[in-house]
Order: structure tokens, then C-alpha cells, then sequence
């Protein structure tokens, strides 16, 4: 049996089989039990709370306990030494506030996973960039990295869907790429309806630069009995979609999280295609 808390224990195999939200879930909820002084924070307050994911800032339940409590070392566990704050319970958990949890995440965090987590709390919280930026004032004032968490702020955006396309809009801020409008609408011919992009970028002479993000699941339905006829019929309307776009005088690209991850080549690429250029982020890649 594999040890992953102090009376925590789950079979390798089982464990291994996991994904990864689920291991985070279930040990925090294993050491809720065990531990009822744990107060969870950063990224797994984050995930319990449904404001971020960003699978690589998920590798260990982060947790909070008292000074006086032993402190065995686990592979599946983070302990921060931060300040609490206030909690809130959630269920079996004990949690610092979605506030404090994102503030946290946002001080301690490169800013490509950060702003993931500022931009979930504006869109599942109804939280405003000044009303993150005053809690951070007045309650985080001092505290190692706040500098950086309020430079992350800045770029808040509720209207982001989700952490992927967070993370790809932090990539254009890095690269020196202008900062796209989001959920960008185009009016279809005949007001029937419009077609929506991830990012867009007006140009000067009134047409639009349009950017969509895929990953697997973009052509997948899981309503539909098979999976792959499904796919290839989404597919096949997404090429039409691009086909009327362009039609209409707008540009479409499409890009994969993964070509991100180069920053100075994804700057390259987006300049190629014409949008436009800032002054890069000020922050280590």
C-alpha cells in the first residue's frame, strides 16, 4: 500500500489510475478527516473552490496546520507557512477565502498559471479587479511576491472560459502580443445569429483578426454515442465557420496550448500573422 498521509493509504495501482484533480480531491479529503485543524489553500482551495486548475501547480495538496502540529514528510503534500486569514467551510473543508486563495496563488505563481486563477475568480465569483486589488491592500499588504500578484490583476478578465485560455492570453502578454479582446462576436450575413472566437484583435480598417484555441475537446461531444463521427462533424463545421469568417474579410488562426509554451516562438508566430505588438511583460519566463 502506498502512504500518502498519516492514516492515509490507497492502493498504487488505484492511486496511479487517478487523474489528477481526482488525487487532489480525494487526499485532501482523506487528510480533512484525519487532520480537522487542516486549513487547504493555494491551488487546492482553488480547485475545491472551481476557480482554477492549472494542472501543473496541482502536483500536491497545499495545506495550512499549526505550528504545533508534526510535520511528516509526504510526496503528495505541500505545508505553507502562510498567515490564514479568514476561512471558509466548504463541506468537509477548511479553507482560506477565495480572495486570499487567489491572492496567494497569484504572489507565489509564474504569471502564465496565475492569471488562470484571477480570471476564475472574476468569472465563478462576480469579483472585480477593484475589489480584488482593495482585499489585497488591506489585508495582504507586505507579504512576500504582493508586488507581482497586483501586476497579475492588471489583466483580469472574468470573460475568460477557462484556465487553458487564460494561460494562452498570459502567453501573448509575455510575448509582447497586444492583448486581445475575448469571446469576441462576429454578426453572421442576414443577422442570423454569430459566429464567437476565443481571442480577436480589430485591425484599422474595421476587419478582425480572430485566434481560437483547441485541445482535444474542442471537436469532441460526449452526448454522442460515437465519439469520433462526432469530432469529425464539429470539425467539419469549424472549417466552415473559418471559411464564412474569411468570406466576410476577417482573418481566422488556430493554435495548441502547447505552442505557447516556446513564448519567444509564439510571439514570432502571432506577429507573423499581423497582431499587433506591446512592450513585453516585465517578469522571468
Amino acid at each position: 500500500m502506498l502512504r500518502l498521509y498519516n492514516h492515509v493509504y490507497a492502493d498504487p495501482v488505484y492511486w496511479n489510475n487517478l487523474g489528477v484533480e481526482d488525487r487532489i480531491f480525494q487526499l485532501a479529503s482523506a487528510i480533512a478527516v484525519v487532520e480537522p485543524d487542516a486549513v487547504f489553500c493555494g491551488s487546492t482551495a482553488a480547485l475545491l473552490y472551481g476557480i482554477g486548475s492549472a494542472y501543473t501547480l496541482l502536483d500536491k495538496v497545499q495545506v495550512l496546520l499549526p505550528r504545533s502540529t508534526r510535520r511528516d514528510t509526504y510526496e503528495f503534500v505541500e505545508y505553507k507557512r502562510w498567515r490564514v486569514g479568514e476561512v471558509w467551510r466548504l463541506g468537509l473543508f477548511t479553507l482560506t477565502d477565495p480572495y486570499r486563495t487567489v491572492v496567494d496563488i497569484a504572489r507565489t505563481s509564474a504569471f502564465r498559471y496565475a492569471l488562470g486563477y484571477v480570471d476564475g475568480l472574476a468569472r465563478e465569483y462576480d469579483v472585480e479587479r477593484e475589489e480584488l486589488r482593495a482585499y489585497a491592500q488591506a489585508n495582504c499588504r507586505g507579504l512576500h511576491g504582493i508586488a507581482r500578484a497586483f501586476d497579475v490583476f492588471e489583466h483580469m478578465d472574468g470573460r475568460s472560459d477557462n484556465g487553458g485560455e487564460s494561460e494562452a492570453r498570459a502567453a501573448m502578454i509575455l510575448a509582447g502580443v497586444a492583448a486581445p479582446e475575448l469571446q469576441v462576436e462576429i454578426t453572421r450575413p442576414g443577422n442570423a445569429g454569430y459566429y464567437l472566437a476565443d481571442y480577436g484583435w480589430q485591425m484599422p480598417g474595421g476587419s478582425w483578426t480572430l485566434a481560437e484555441l483547441h485541445g482535444l475537446g474542442k471537436f469532441e461531444d460526449e452526448a454522442q454515442n460515437d465519439p469520433e463521427q462526432a469530432a469529425a462533424k464539429t470539425y467539419r463545421a469549424a472549417l466552415m465557420r473559418d471559411a464564412n469568417l474569411r468570406a466576410m474579410g476577417h482573418n481566422v488562426i488556430h493554435f495548441k496550448l502547447s505552442d505557447t509554451y516556446d513564448v519567444e516562438s509564439f510571439g514570432a508566430m502571432m506577429r507573423g500573422y499581423g497582431i499587433p505588438t506591446t512592450k513585453p511583460y516585465a517578469e522571468s519566463r
